[in-house]
């Protein structure tokens, strides 16, 4: 889910369920009745930090995985059902490298990637980006990210795509792309800044009431 606030506090992120239950791997079987077991075991809750499923990284997808078109579109309907602007695999519970983003730009485009990684980024060029994060609900806080990226992917059909992108786009996608790597925005900050933030951020989840912590 990345989270941006710059253009909102949107990406992969909102209250869901702790569990340190592993995600388990699915047979890539093509009867319809193996395809509704993969549905209901890859039923996705978001995941909150502490969840140790975070901070692990995720798992290259095999070419032609007949369950990746399933989870792309269900992290796709999560991604607008929770206001999101970005969502990778893990923070729904799977470890895998799938993201799914769309920042809302005129007009509106969804990318679906699988295998994303970074070629390319402006190494001269840091910039400020204020960022929150689904898995963290409720705080944000300002990190230095590349101001522009490319990424080269495969879709939801295994073609292979490159994306060059800047601002938003380009934070949203090395957001998304550090929780593939079992990394979260605030490990980008200063040992100081992220024990304070991780203080707050306990207090504010334990002022919550129960239900809204396992929201889904």
């Amino acid at each position: 889910m990345c989270n941006l606030l710059s253009a909102a506090l949107l990406c992969c992120y909102v209250v869901g369920t702790c569990s340190a239950t592993d995600v388990k791997r699915v047979e890539l079987l093509a009867n319809s009745d193996v395809k509704e077991k993969i549905k209901k075991e890859n039923s996705m809750e978001l995941r909150i930090y502490p969840d140790p499923v975070l901070l692990n990284k995720c798992a290259e997808v095999e070419i032609g995985d007949p369950t990746v078109k399933e989870i792309l579109n269900e992290m796709a309907d999560k991604l607008y059902k929770w206001n999101g602007v970005g969502l990778a695999a893990p923070q729904v519970g799977i470890l895998k490298k799938i993201v799914v983003i769309d920042v809302r730009d005129e007009p509106p485009t969804l990318y679906k990637m699988i295998n994303p990684k970074i070629v390319w980024y402006s190494a001269d060029s840091l910039v400020e980006s204020k960022e929150g994060c689904l898995s963290l609900p409720g705080l944000s806080e300002t990190v230095l990210r590349y101001e522009k990226v490319k990424v080269e992917y495969l879709d939801e059909n295994f073609n292979k795509c490159e994306l060059e992108a800047e601002g938003l786009l380009s934070f949203c996608l090395q957001h998304e792309l550090d929780h593939l790597e079992g990394k979260l925005y605030i490990d980008h900050l200063s040992q100081s800044k992220r024990d304070s933030f991780l203080d707050k951020f306990i207090k504010l989840q334990a002022s919550k009431p129960e239900e809204n912590k396992h929201e889904n």
